[in-house]
């Protein structure tokens, strides 16, 4: 940004046509870049999220990987996990049970 020093009223008109001039120029770029953006949202936020194959590193994307590093995650799926193995394991003995003929538990 220049700042020029004001010793005069013609300098000072001057001064505030620069200042004007630029904030169109910056409006226009605003404007421009608003556009851009209102364009592209769906395709830069799919790209953020799921990380285009340039950005890929090893076949996976940042997301996923800082996604399932989180503790508060895994923690979550081990639950998860752990619930659907047990009523697995739970249906597999009953299944067993009424298929062998067995009443013991």
């Amino acid at each position: 940004m220049k700042k020029k020093k004001i010793h005069n009223l013609d300098s000072l008109e001057a001064e505030i046509d620069r200042l004007k001039s630029d904030a169109r120029n910056i409006e226009d770029t605003l404007d421009k870049n608003l556009d851009y953006l209102q364009d592209n949202y769906w395709t830069m936020t799919m790209n953020s999220l799921f990380c285009k194959d340039d950005h890929k590193k090893n076949g996976e994307s940042s997301f996923w990987k800082s996604f399932f590093r989180h503790e508060t995650v895994n923690t979550t799926i081990n639950t998860i996990a752990g619930n659907i193995a047990d009523k697995a394991s739970e249906g597999l003995h009953n299944w067993m049970n009424n298929f062998f003929g067995n009443k013991r538990h």
